[in-house]
């Protein structure tokens, strides 16, 4: 569903909102983020030799991450606090032991734990607002147009769709974990857009310390309520501490967002192997509120969004970093002329974003309706409380929920495939790129990406047969329920959409992955980027209709 102005917030108040609620007793959270992640860790490493054996084996792991990959954002005192704690160590007796794990958590939950000030918030949305406005409508090179008006147009361009409507209801009820695919940098610019035109409150979620790294990224994120994730630690204290406050934060009844995927999809498709690590952290949310709250508790529900884009901005360098770990080659680095060129394209074109939210469920994989309430594949109601509970006192302690975390990574696996939107460019893409493989079907996939481009033509009579024909498969899975279209696709003609494809897919890119040449026949100047943009449709069993 879609409307032209924002929706009402669903708490009016900032005061009101629960990251605010939490900013404002941040020292109390993190003294019980501190003290629940010790007694965790005490509990899985009871014994006095066990625990110094892995206080040992931290810190000789961070001093390794602090010689062999270093950032300008760690601590100044990083490798001597290390260096002292292997000499705190050697001789001491068992007794003091509880003390060095608290110091080590202690500097770990302070590294992890972020702030939020309202005023922040509001020139963080303002400078989203405008970012968002500037990349998705075009500037006139003769004058720049009045930003009110670009920000105007912003909600044209990003097409909110899906279960809206339900995702706010549920926002009120209880906690709302989100969980986006992950393909560009502007995922958690677009997520912060899309969340304040719901009229949700903020959301919570980590960002990779590397991107504190930057003043500028480190000013805002340090006052927007972000934790801080630093994926060259994986040492116990750390990940402790870190699902602790991820927990803790959704215990307080904060929003949360998750990319499961962990970092942006390298191959351009939709993810299907998840990092469940924080994801595991809403189950034990969800049976402390319950244990403390009984059934009045807030229910935690996991809400699947698909983002698409007609150009992702770092396709060209992702696709090849994804084809250099395959021991594949294709991608070169653009030069100094063609960067002054995607510069040009992307102040001079416009583009659009699709937004796709997918129908919630629970923590267990139901789907829930607009109430809360959890039914299974049959419509069977579900009593998730009670469920939760047994699984939770059933299973052993460092196991809890483990299989359920991977039922329900399935379930958002799933609902990714249903819930994405196919995009005529996405479309004319995948169509392209097997064509291109139907006719050098001689070659190896390595040989297929070194082809000199003078050899990769297809007649555009031939692009557009098959076009049509896969279309017509594409909109029989969307008549049942399997996936999602852009509206433009059961309506317009196939010239119409072919040309939309064309002009859309990867158009600031200086080198376009598909172009017709003066003949009217349709080339590549970027057969690596084309197959990014051809992996979104992955995993449908589309191949076999292309002929």
């Amino acid at each position: 569903m879609r409307q032209k102005q924002p929706y009402a917030p669903i708490i009016p108040q900032y005061r009101d909102w629960p990251v605010v609620q939490l900013n404002q007793h941040r020292r109390a959270f993190v003294r019980t983020v501190m003290a629940t992640s010790v007694q965790t860790l005490m509990a899985t490493y009871p014994e006095s030799d066990a625990l110094r054996a892995m206080l040992r084996k931290t810190a000789e792991m961070e001093l390794m991450r602090i010689e062999k990959k270093p950032w300008k954002v760690d601590p100044p005192d990083d490798a001597a606090f290390w260096k002292q704690l292997i000499t705190a160590l050697e001789g001491q007796s068992s007794t003091v032991l509880p003390a060095i794990l608290h110091e080590v958590v202690e500097r770990y939950a302070h590294e992890i734990a972020g702030r939020f000030r309202i005023s922040h918030y509001r020139l963080g949305q303002r400078a989203v607002t405008y970012t968002l406005a500037r990349l998705l409508n075009p500037i006139s090179l003769k004058g720049v147009r009045n930003p009110w008006r670009m920000q105007s147009r912003l909600q044209e361009k990003i097409h909110i769709t899906g279960a809206v409507t339900q995702l706010r209801a549920l926002a009120q009820l209880g906690t709302v974990i989100m969980v986006p695919t992950h393909a560009s940098h502007l995922d958690s610019l677009l997520m912060a857009w899309v969340i304040h035109v719901l009229g949700l409150p903020h959301f919570v979620y980590g960002a990779g310390l590397n991107l504190f790294n930057s003043r500028f990224f480190a000013y805002f994120l340090n006052n927007l309520g972000t934790y801080k994730v630093d994926r060259r630690k994986k040492n116990s204290p750390y990940l402790t501490t870190l699902k602790t406050y991820s927990s803790l934060a959704l215990q307080w009844g904060c929003h949360s967002l998750f990319y499961p995927g962990g970092t942006r999809s390298r191959s351009g498709a939709l993810e299907r192997q998840l990092k469940l690590g924080l994801l595991g952290t809403a189950f034990a949310a969800q049976q402390r509120t319950y244990q403390d709250q009984g059934r009045a508790a807030r229910k935690i529900f996991v809400v699947p969004v698909v983002l698409n884009y007609h150009c992702v901005l770092e396709a060209p360098r992702l696709i090849k970093n994804y084809l250099a770990d395959q021991g594949l080659c294709c991608v070169r680095t653009p030069s100094s002329h063609e960067l002054l060129k995607f510069a040009n394209n992307v102040f001079t074109k416009d583009s659009s974003v699709f937004v796709s939210i997918g129908q919630a469920m629970d923590l267990l994989g139901n789907a829930v309706d607009e109430a809360g309430h959890s039914y299974n594949t049959r419509g069977v109601y579900v009593d998730t409380y009670q469920q939760l509970l047994d699984i939770g006192t059933t299973m052993a302690v460092g196991k809890q929920y483990e299989n359920a975390t991977i039922a329900l990574g399935k379930a958002i696996v799933k609902a990714y495939y249903k819930v994405n939107c196919v995009l005529a460019s996405h479309l004319l893409a995948f169509v392209a790129f097997e064509l291109f493989k139907q006719q050098h079907a001689a070659l190896s996939f390595q040989a297929l990406l070194q082809l000199p481009l003078e050899k990769l033509v297809i007649p555009y009579v031939k692009l557009e047969l098959a076009f049509a024909h896969l279309r017509v498969v594409i909109l029989d899975l969307y008549k049942a329920g399997r996936l999602q279209v852009e509206p433009s696709l059961p309506t317009e003609s196939l010239d119409t959409l072919v040309q939309q494809g064309l002009n859309n897919l990867g158009l600031y890119h200086s080198k376009r992955p598909l172009l017709q040449n003066q003949a009217g026949d349709v080339i590549t100047q970027d057969l690596g980027t084309l197959l990014y943009y051809h992996n979104r449709l992955q995993g449908y069993a589309l191949e076999k209709y292309i002929s």
